[in-house]
């Protein structure tokens, strides 16, 4: 499935990624930045400002043997409070999150779930410069500063584990529902040095409950309705603990119906389903278990979706038929991870994963009577229909050194290895792989006649060392270098140099460079090989190299941020004519603005504001579908020690058509405002109702869609919707 205009050779990038392969072109920006966005961080600086209880900060940093999911357990309980997150992503040592290398955002799950979110990608739309929208399938697309995750150049993990598949980068993790979700954990920016593949523009690490018992049910607009449970037993005195969280969810989807598609612009309008409605129903499932015993753990995780056709495979609208899906995927990772301490200043941390990924993906991408490729001779009177299948497997061995034996340093050593191995792949067709031709019966193809080679495999051995260095209490400095080296597109050196310098009590100033890289996905390298029809692909790994600077301010009950940022990307890998190609350069530059603050014992107030100027130095002009503004402002209120109300905006700014785009003008923006009840102790000690309203304002919600495709862009919600969820909590 792609995201973009389809020639000759359509039926090629329509099966790759099983419904979620989506073009990968980078356009990042470089240009003066507009003097409202520093007058934004000057208002935030300035509202700060106000007389409040100076607060002691130090740098606090935990043991080893430390849970961090227990840290600031009572401050949580408090949403109204100014929490200090702690996380081991940025160096995979423990720290407050303002104060390790890099720009760091925590969003708490018990947060975003009082502000009205209710699946991971929503919670993420709340940190700042993350812009998430649909293709054509459906699929979410996330940009983090610009860059999108079309392809797996955002890493993401679940309880630390990588869940990127390696065939086409994609995860379903995103569609977790928030009530599972203790926190997320993102890195704005390149974690290459820490985190190896897929960590090219950003790392998302979704941290699920535990350690706690807790049930709920959720209804909402388009016939939407969730379930899910979190058990927890433990026995502290033998050290050991036995957590289950698990959730499942559907919805029918609201109504939407869509403009004109893509055949009008060819003529063949009269053939079209369009306008018509959208099947945008999904249907998800999660499941982690983990056991702790002592230093020994072991972890399982389980994730699944299922969903509509949406806006067609190819941009043409498929008919609607209610229960009805196309894309299905599946993953499964277990891991055991074994913890020792051979001296007082030596850990060492050892790690066993095995994963697997299962997509398949089936539509009937075209209606009767259209040729195929669009264009040509080839007339199906049934209609194209297709299909594809890809399983795959992952084995990956760590073993990770962790030393202070030198005063003021701390020392880290990663290795690790990895075997990728595609084990079963086909594609179906009611058509000629070779000539494209009509049949009158639906043929599965494999073989020489596949849309990836079925012996494809890969092996990635990867080394990172990393010092933290103390020049003097004020000052800390980090440098790490990464080497990867992998077996079918060659190897490369990931480089970061960090400081960390507390000035005062109250202000904060840190400082990076980063480079990191992507390597071209399996499906990218190997995909279509031997298939003359088809093409083939010929890519090698993009790089970027970051520049960072962030000033934070802390008094009190508040906490501002405010960050520059600067990348240069190389080698960009584009779709042009339907097959993946490297071109050119891009550039971008913005600032990101953020401001936590309590009022008052009953009143908080959290947000963000963002800007981000594009350039692509190969064809001109901005990144397609990029938003220079995106923002957030949340307001808590909490009127009695039961009672929580919450609003929430978010702000979209008008967002950017590509070069080569004929339309007019920009796809304007948006303001999606949100009221939440949330009701604690509701006749019983652990029984919570809560209550929202999203799209108050009832805004065209839309994500863009490209040039010659929907030229009225992609509807996603038009409408008011409506959720209520019931919850207990027990000991």
């Amino acid at each position: 499935m792609v995201d973009s205009p389809i020639d000759g050779n359509q039926l090629r990038a329509s099966r790759g990624d099983c419904g979620h392969l989506a073009h990968s072109r980078r356009e990042e920006a470089f240009s003066a930045i507009p003097l409202h966005a520093g007058l934004a961080a000057l208002l935030i600086m300035t509202a700060l400002s106000l007389p409040l209880a100076a607060a002691e900060q130090s740098r606090p940093t935990l043991d080893a043997d430390h849970d961090v999911a227990t840290t600031d357990h009572s401050a949580k309980e408090d949403l109204l409070s100014v929490i200090d997150d702690v996380s081991s992503l940025a160096t995979k040592t423990r720290m407050n999150s303002d104060y390790v290398p890099g720009i760091l955002s925590m969003v708490d799950g018990e947060e975003a779930l009082a502000l009205g979110a209710r699946t991971v990608w929503e919670a993420l739309e709340l940190v700042p410069g993350i812009q998430i929208d649909r293709n054509n399938n459906g699929g979410l697309r996330v940009a983090i500063r610009g860059f999108k995750h079309g392809n797996g150049n955002v890493k993401l993990l679940l309880n630390s584990v990588p869940i990127n598949n390696s065939y086409s980068g994609y995860s379903n993790i995103l569609y977790a529902p928030i009530e599972q979700v203790e926190r997320i954990e993102v890195i704005r920016g390149p974690g290459s040095t820490v985190h190896g593949e897929f960590a090219f523009a950003g790392v998302i690490n979704i941290i699920t409950r535990k350690g706690e018992n807790q049930a709920y049910l959720r209804a909402g607009s388009g016939e939407s309705y969730g379930a899910g449970a979190m058990l927890s037993l433990q026995d502290p005195d033998q050290d050991w603990q036995l957590n289950l969280n698990a959730a499942g969810w559907d919805t029918q989807g609201t109504d939407v119906i869509s403009g004109r598609d893509r055949l009008y612009a060819i003529g063949l309008g009269d053939l079209s389903q369009a306008p018509g409605p959208v099947n945008n129903a999904e249907n998800d499932r999660l499941a982690v278990l983990s056991l702790d015993y002592r230093k020994f753990s072991l972890l399982a995780q389980y994730s699944r979706e299922r969903r509509g056709t949406f806006f067609g495979a190819l941009n043409a609208l498929p008919e609607w038929e209610e229960g009805t899906g196309a894309t299905f995927s599946e993953q499964t990772v277990v891991q055991a991870r074994q913890e020792l301490a051979p001296t007082e200043t030596l850990g060492v941390e050892i790690k066993l994963t095995w994963w697997q990924y299962v997509g398949n993906w089936a539509e009937d991408v075209l209606p009767s009577g259209v040729s195929y490729p669009l264009g040509s001779e080839n007339i199906y009177p049934e209609g194209v229909f297709l299909e594809n299948y890809v399983r795959l497997s992952r084995e990956e061995a760590e073993i990770k050194l962790d030393w202070r034996g030198w005063s003021g340093h701390h020392w880290q050593l990663d290795a690790s290895a990895a075997r990728i191995e595609i084990d079963d792949a086909w594609w179906a067709f009611n058509g000629d792989a070779e000539t494209l031709e009509p049949l009158s019966t639906t043929i599965r193809y494999s073989g020489d006649q596949n849309y990836i080679d079925e012996g494809a495999a890969r092996s990635i051995h990867s080394l990172a060392l990393q010092d933290q260095l103390n020049l003097f209490e004020q000052l800390e400095i980090t440098a790490g270098l990464r080497y990867d080296s992998y077996s079918d597109v060659g190897d490369n050196i990931s480089p970061r140099l960090a400081a960390v310098w507390t000035i005062t009590d109250e202000h904060l100033l840190k400082a990076q460079y980063a480079e990191a890289f992507f390597p071209p996905t399996m499906f990218q390298v190997y995909g279509n090989t031997g298939t003359s029809a088809l093409g083939d692909f010929a890519v090698e790994p993009e790089t970027v190299n970051t520049s960072e600077l962030s000033y934070i301010y802390r008094r009190g009950t508040g906490v501002a941020r405010v960050t520059l940022y600067h990348s240069q990307v190389d080698n960009l890998i584009v779709i042009e004519s339907s097959n993946y190609r490297n071109r050119g350069r891009a550039r971008l530059q913005g600032i990101e603005t953020e401001w936590e603050q309590r009022l008052s014992p009953t009143w908080k107030v959290v947000a963000n504001l963002s800007y981000s100027d594009t350039e692509d130095e190969e064809i001109g002009g901005p990144l397609a579908g990029a938003a220079d503004w995106l923002g957030n402002l949340s307001v808590l209120y909490r009127p009695r020690s039961d009672l929580l109300l919450t609003g929430h905006l978010r702000y979209v700014g008008d967002r950017h058509r590509s070069a080569d785009d004929k339309r007019d003008g920009l796809l304007p923006g948006y303001q999606d405002l949100a009221l939440t009840l949330n009701w604690l102790d509701v006749g019983s000690t652990g029984l919570t109702l809560r209550a929202g309203v999203k799209n108050l304002l009832a805004q065209s919600i839309k994500s863009p869609a490209p040039a010659d495709t929907y030229p009225d862009d992609y509807p996603l919600l038009e409408e008011r919707t409506w959720w209520i969820q019931l919850s207990y909590q027990w000991r």
